[in-house]
């Protein structure tokens, strides 16, 4: 017995001697396969290639898959005499081995399942490992996240710069040869990486025809990653940050935007926010499957897999991209309401914000209201419901008088108001059209501005100045109007500072929006100013709902677009906050003075 104790003192000391080496070694090797099987699966999908060269590449990611298990096991065992410690601390490693080797061991079953010949089944489950293991690559990517550490970045330009990295890869793989059927040039690779990052769904050229299989692919996780940015794009690398001062100061920032009690509950509701996305994009995608399996509508299984979670993925972004060439308005869709409605009840529930979604439909929620009868939604709930509920409701009905000689004259019964409602609740937030937006009267036009002004909610995959800041700015404007001190709802009274915080949002939102419209109009005096003013104000919101005039566009107007997008994605608060220098109060107080206003 002492013997044994004393051999395994020895192990243990062998094992902690040569750990440093070990890690260094790993983390060396990581970066090298890491980088080689990315490089490698860009290649393949992104060029031309021989069959030879196709050989290594499957070679290379093989070896980056074993690899990333062996330095798991490697580093398990070199844990010491805390295993289980370790096994918990990463649990994600975990599941992503769990999920690759079921993946590869029930590979037979699947094919059975899909009924594909042997070719297409070898190229979709290769597809299906490549973009796995790109989700690896940034996992990886995540945990060396510490060196935000060093660099010391304020949240805001953190936010900016994780927009700006993603949209600057979007846009160099969407100039790859095999993106696109006959190329593309920078400004509109650059135009619509941005677009699809942005969730934005505006485009200069046509999605259905202009890029391939791949290239479609890469605008699906362009709008994935866009659409979970504001509450989990920025916020997935800051959780592997957790045990570290720079951890601890993005957690505050985690939970501010998230305005939960503890940091604890931030990360919980963090974890809620990428389950509850891939359910509910799951979900929409299976039934859009299930759906156009039975019309015999694509030739292939793939095809139909391809346009189910597309669709899903941008309507639940509220991005608004299709794979049809006439957006919604192609004729095998059109006029399939069932389809249709799972894109509008996806873009209503993306639009909404996940901080609605968990008051309204976490069954722990649920519960806690049901043993505590006076506990009601909260108050953030209860405002984005109301205001989104009469912003379409008021845009359904304008839509509905000012259209029905028009654009809806072709349309009657159930199809036109169907085709008002889908409409009006897509308008505020996605590019998706049933309606030929072109051919709207203007006062449909001034509608459906003010909607996306709007926009959506807080902490949703929508854009807009959000339903909250303009209840605020409208209980403001009537207690002004009444005399009033204090603004109040639901017996609660609403801090002046979020009153402030709305009107600086509406007012630089505006700004923007107006300067914007001011130079494109100088710019492009051939195109109508209703257009641009209409197109500008779609890009700043991240709409993307589009007079279809945007091909007609020189490089500048493309490039203010560009901008629009990206500062109406971020947050005008955002933007102002990572560029300007943060004054601290002081204590002393000015004397009051009085002026003449209005």
């Amino acid at each position: 017995m002492q013997g044994t104790r004393q051999l395994l003192k020895k192990i243990l000391f062998k094992i902690a001697t040569h750990s440093p080496i070990i890690e260094k070694v790993l983390k060396v090797l990581s970066v090298v396969i890491s980088l080689a099987a990315i490089s490698a699966i860009i290649l393949e999908h992104g060029t031309y290639i021989e069959s030879n060269q196709s050989n290594w590449i499957r070679l290379i990611v093989t070896t980056a898959y074993i690899f990333y298990i062996l330095k798991f096991f490697i580093r398990w065992t070199y844990s010491g005499s805390k295993p289980l410690k370790y096994l918990k601390e990463n649990i994600l490693d975990i599941v992503v081995i769990v999920f690759f080797l079921l993946a590869f061991i029930l590979s037979p079953q699947i094919k059975h399942l899909m009924r594909a010949p042997d070719e297409v089944f070898v190229h979709y489950r290769r597809l299906f490992f490549h973009i796995y293991y790109a989700i690896i690559f940034l996992v990886e990517i995540a945990k060396g996240s510490a060196i935000l550490k060093k660099i010391n970045l304020s949240p805001p330009l953190l936010m900016m710069l994780s927009f700006f990295v993603l949209i600057s890869i979007g846009t160099c793989l969407l100039m790859l040869p095999k993106m696109t059927t006959h190329g593309i040039t920078f400004i509109d690779a650059l135009f619509t990486a941005t677009s699809a990052s942005c969730v934005t769904g505006l485009t200069v050229v046509n999605t259905a025809t202009t890029f391939t299989t791949s290239g479609h692919i890469v605008l699906m996780l362009l709008m994935q990653f866009g659409g979970m940015s504001i509450l989990s794009f920025a916020t997935f690398f800051i959780s592997f940050l957790s045990h570290s001062f720079t951890g601890l100061r993005y957690q505050y920032m985690v939970k501010d935007i998230l305005s939960t009690n503890r940091l604890s509950d931030s990360f919980s509701f963090l974890r809620e926010i990428i389950v509850v996305t891939f359910a509910i994009e799951g979900v929409g995608a299976i039934l859009l499957y299930m759906y156009w399996q039975t019309t015999g509508l694509f030739d292939t299984q793939g095809e139909t897999i391809l346009f189910a979670v597309f669709h899903a993925i941008s309507a639940f972004n509220n991005a608004g991209f299709s794979l049809w060439q006439n957006n919604l308005m192609d004729s095998a869709i059109m006029d399939s309401h069932f389809p249709l409605m799972i894109i509008m009840i996806l873009v209503f529930v993306g639009g909404i914000g996940y901080v609605v979604i968990r008051d309204f439909f976490d069954p722990n929620v649920i519960r806690e209201r049901k043993r505590k009868r006076w506990k009601k939604l909260t108050d953030g709930t209860q405002i984005a419901l109301i205001t989104s509920f009469v912003i379409i409701a008021v845009t359904a009905v304008l839509f509905y008088v000012f259209e029905y000689n028009n654009t809806l004259s072709e349309t009657s019964g159930f199809n036109r108001i169907f085709a008002v409602i889908f409409q009006s609740v897509v308008a505020r937030t996605a590019g998706f059209n049933i309606v030929d937006v072109n051919h709207l009267a203007i006062p449909t036009l001034l509608v459906f501005i003010i909607a996306m002004f709007i926009g959506a909610s807080p902490g949703s995959t929508g854009g807009g100045i959000k339903t909250t800041t303009f209840f605020v700015i409208i209980k403001s404007l009537f207690a002004t109007i009444r005399g009033k001190k204090r603004i109040e709802f639901n017996k609660k009274t609403i801090p002046f500072n979020l009153v402030d915080k709305a009107y600086s949002i509406f007012a630089m939102s505006l700004i923007i929006i107006m300067i914007s419209t001011i130079i494109i109009a100088a710019i492009e005096p051939m195109i109508p100013f209703k257009n641009i003013v209409f197109e500008t104000t779609s890009a700043f919101t991240t709409c993307g709902l589009s007079t279809g005039i945007l091909d007609q566009f020189s490089i500048a107007g493309k490039a203010v677009l560009t901008f629009n997008m990206y500062i109406g994605r971020i947050g005008t608060l955002t933007f102002a906050y990572a560029l300007s220098k943060r004054v601290k109060e002081s204590r002393h107080e000015y004397p009051e003075t009085y002026f003449m206003v209005g």
